[in-house]
């Protein structure tokens, strides 16, 4: 059973429009639950508070707190400067809807690494070597820093990164902690989504 980060705020980022899917990625089915569902309960495990960023204003009210983007049109680095506005804590992890491997362990990790560094932002690497932003943690202060970028026309999300303290948890570290290869994939498209569902019937 893992414990919750008392000092830390979950938000799950859901904008986009979706296009290549052709459907809402919140609204997918995955292991009998949504994958905005699944996020949310992934985050009630790590996180003493958890809000949905990127949905529309007269989203159905539920069990979290829904907030529209403050910065429309500025991709997900708008969802991330709309979460550390409204976040509570110094540290706010942020987890894309789209992420079906993602699981709670990951999280945990992730958290314990970014608690013990007290790094401004903490960031995964695939096996890729690629960093993941939109599966990263993020103290409260890197808001001042986002602002600047976006007001520049500035969107890409990790685009900051080299203006404040940041570490990077190589792919290397991961494996070697047990993370399967496949944990930040991504569903983009309905296929990338049928090879999530077959996967997860073949587990469960």
């Amino acid at each position: 059973m893992h414990r919750c980060f008392d000092q830390l705020s979950g938000f799950v980022l859901a904008g986009g429009a979706s296009q290549r899917m052709g459907r809402p990625k919140v609204e997918l089915l995955l292991g009998g639950e949504t994958m905005l569902g699944r996020q949310i309960r992934l985050f009630g495990s790590v996180c003493r508070s958890v809000a949905v960023v990127g949905l529309p204003e007269n989203s159905p009210p539920g069990a979290v707190p829904f907030l529209p983007d403050d910065l429309p049109g500025c991709g997900p680095l708008g969802g991330i400067y709309t979460g550390l506005r409204h976040t509570r804590t110094e540290f706010n992890l942020f987890v894309g809807c789209d992420l079906p491997y993602v699981d709670v362990q990951f999280l945990h990790y992730l958290a314990r690494r970014a608690l013990e560094s007290q790094a401004d932002v903490t960031v995964p690497e695939s096996i890729e070597r690629r960093v993941q932003p939109l599966c990263a943690m993020y103290r409260r202060w890197t808001l001042a820093v986002i602002r600047v970028g976006l007001e520049a026309g500035k969107h890409k999300t990790s685009g900051f990164y080299h203006r404040v303290p940041w570490q990077v948890l190589p792919w290397p570290e991961l494996a070697r902690a047990g993370f399967p290869r496949r944990i930040f994939a991504n569903m983009n498209t309905a296929e990338e989504y049928e090879g999530a569902l077959q996967r997860s019937k073949c587990e469960g």
